[in-house]
């Protein structure tokens, strides 16, 4: 349970910072998926209860997914 707590945590932090820094032309699309991010990651550190494994798993992945910094050399190393 403590490890569901800090990915949302960590999602509700970089949700809040995304939303804060959006341009005014950032499309809504973009600027709702950031909200709708942060709203369920503060909904699951409200929650309470024990997360089953498969839930925990997927928000420390969506976790992860929201710090990597997307131009980043993650996915596609240039050679």
């Amino acid at each position: 349970m403590i490890l569901n707590v800090i990915a949302a945590f960590v999602i509700l932090a970089r949700g809040a910072l995304a939303v804060s820094h959006l341009c005014p032309g950032t499309p809504l699309r973009v600027r709702a998926g950031w909200i709708l991010l942060a709203i369920g990651a503060a909904a699951v550190m409200l929650s309470g209860g024990t997360p089953a494994w498969p839930n925990v798993a997927l928000h420390c992945g969506i976790a992860a997914l929201v710090c990597f910094e997307r131009r980043a050399p993650f996915f596609c190393e240039k050679k």
